[in-house]
């Protein structure tokens, strides 16, 4: 019989290569800097009601009374996945996919960091090594932006590394199921803002068939992989979890690059140094994977 801590970890991976696809998946739209906000819209509206439909399954009767039972950490982790959802969309459609990617491999990190400050996780020593050197790797990936004219992606791309680790952290301090309700608020106020912003920019809501369809599929995507990154949460510390959904980075580039997928993104040189660097970090960290202290702090 597996573990339930085993288990934890298989759910995890499997939330990454889900999610791996993701990448795929917008840079298959048409005229993806077009239509991002429509495309915002719709994604957010499938995700929060994958998660609902997960949650009435589960909830039954009390689906609508533990909703609106919200408190400061649904909101808080609602509004840090909100701005992983559009400033990954904003990222890979100015940038790589393999940047973007690669700018997700820093989320264990920055969960590190935040998790000690927020929940009391100790940081080690390997961590912090890990964290220096894949700081080199994003400095080269900067330059690489540079060059390329994709700053603004890579940028974005941070803003929802950051946003994603800290929503690992709010996740990390709920229980049970009442964590889902911060994937349903998150898909809601994705949806909001994005209307809000389209109409303040005096957009069309006008969306191509194909980009709908992607859009309903990226969201069916995004909204399963949270539910497998959500039910292991509880079982691993913020920086293990995250560095174990990293699957993600190494399959959207293996995806972006396959040729009959579609996307045929070959990665620049600096992007491969500095990928490259933040696979070392990433092995670094993963040698500090300590089932004894993990043990201790999980609450």
């Amino acid at each position: 019989m597996m573990s339930n801590h085993n288990k934890a970890i298989f759910l995890v991976l499997m939330s990454g290569i889900v999610w791996s696809f993701g990448a795929v998946v917008v840079k298959s739209m048409i005229d993806p800097q077009l239509y991002q906000l429509p495309y915002l819209i719709i994604r957010g509206l499938t995700v929060a009601s994958i998660i609902s439909v997960y949650l009435l399954f589960n909830d039954k009767i009390d689906f609508i009374k533990n909703l609106l039972a919200f408190d400061k950490t649904t909101i808080v982790g609602g509004l840090l996945l909100t701005s992983t959802f559009i400033g990954f969309i904003y990222s890979i459609t100015n940038t790589t996919a393999a940047v973007t990617l690669l700018m997700f491999a820093l989320i264990p990190f920055l969960a590190s960091i935040i998790a000690f400050i927020l929940i009391k996780e100790k940081i080690s020593k390997k961590n912090l090594i890990a964290m220096l050197i894949a700081l080199s790797g994003v400095i080269i990936m900067v330059f690489q932006g540079k060059i390329t004219g994709s700053l603004f992606g890579l940028i974005t791309g941070l803003i929802a590394s950051i946003g994603f680790a800290g929503f690992t952290v709010m996740l990390r301090k709920k229980n049970d199921l009442k964590k889902f309700y911060i994937l349903v608020y998150a898909g809601i106020f994705c949806a909001i803002f994005s209307f809000i912003i389209l109409m303040g920019l005096q957009g069309s809501i006008y969306i191509p068939l194909r980009n709908i369809l992607l859009s309903l599929l990226h969201g069916t995507i995004v909204g399963s992989g949270l539910i497998l990154y959500s039910i292991g949460s509880k079982k691993l510390l913020s920086g293990e979890l995250t560095l174990l959904s990293l699957l993600e980075v190494i399959g959207g580039i293996l995806w972006a690059w396959v040729p009959f997928l579609g996307v045929n993104e070959t990665p620049g040189f600096y992007t491969l140094v500095g990928g490259f660097i933040i696979c070392i970090s990433i092995m670094i960290n993963s040698a500090n994977f300590d089932v004894s202290r993990l043990r201790k702090q999980i609450r």
